[in-house]
């Protein structure tokens, strides 16, 4: 609808009058006297600009509770971020798997080593317990005396049918009489003997079917 004639010199007017320094101040004047439309008077909205490739990934942010790091880059059109650039967020960096058995990882960790660097000697390269074993750092001077530890008879039984050697009970805490290691001390040790014998007998069996 156009303005009409009076209309305009009121505008006129109000301008020689007021003298706004600039458009935007002369427009908000002017609104408030309501001399202009309604679209005139209006400011336009700012277009949103959005991280994400779709709604969909949006809502599944904000459901989750997601944040985005600054600089994230996505891997939808225009470095959009995606519903899966955000489950990948959420999961956190990949855990690298290592082939190794495990008591090895098991001895590893207890000691200190980086089994990562270690070659295995078992089925495509695996890392089995007597690979880590040599790798374990030599005790100090100081501390060799205590380096014999007392074994009750029950638990030497089991040491010699598991195939565990002195070097393997080191860190065990023995609870009997003296720091004596008893039978009970050794359950978590036999297990992972258990497990890595259980593992090798797979792949043994795995070889074999591809024999056939």
């Amino acid at each position: 609808m156009a303005t009409s004639a009076q209309t305009l010199l009121l505008i006129i007017d109000e301008l020689v009058k007021a003298k706004p320094q600039d458009r935007d101040t002369a427009v908000t004047l002017l609104a408030a006297k309501g001399y202009l439309p309604k679209k005139l008077s209006e400011k336009p909205k700012e277009k949103k600009v959005s991280l994400f490739a779709s709604k969909a990934a949006e809502e599944f942010a904000e459901a989750k509770g997601i944040v985005v790091p600054e600089g994230f880059k996505g891997t939808a059109n225009n470095d959009k971020i995606s519903v899966k650039d955000l489950k990948a967020l959420a999961e956190g960096p990949k855990k690298t798997k290592v082939n190794a058995s495990p008591s090895a990882q098991q001895f590893c960790r207890d000691n200190g080593l980086d089994i990562t660097k270690v070659t295995g000697s078992g089925v495509d390269g695996k890392v089995l317990l007597k690979d880590v074993k040599d790798l374990k750092p030599t005790a100090k001077a100081d501390e060799a005396d205590d380096s014999k530890r007392k074994v009750s008879s029950s638990a030497a039984k089991l040491m010699k049918q598991h195939d565990i050697d002195e070097e393997d009970i080191v860190d065990i805490e023995g609870t009997g009489k003296g720091g004596t290691v008893v039978a009970k001390d050794l359950k978590e040790l036999i297990d992972l003997c258990k497990a890595e014998a259980a593992s090798a007998d797979s792949d043994s069996d795995s070889d074999s079917d591809d024999d056939e």
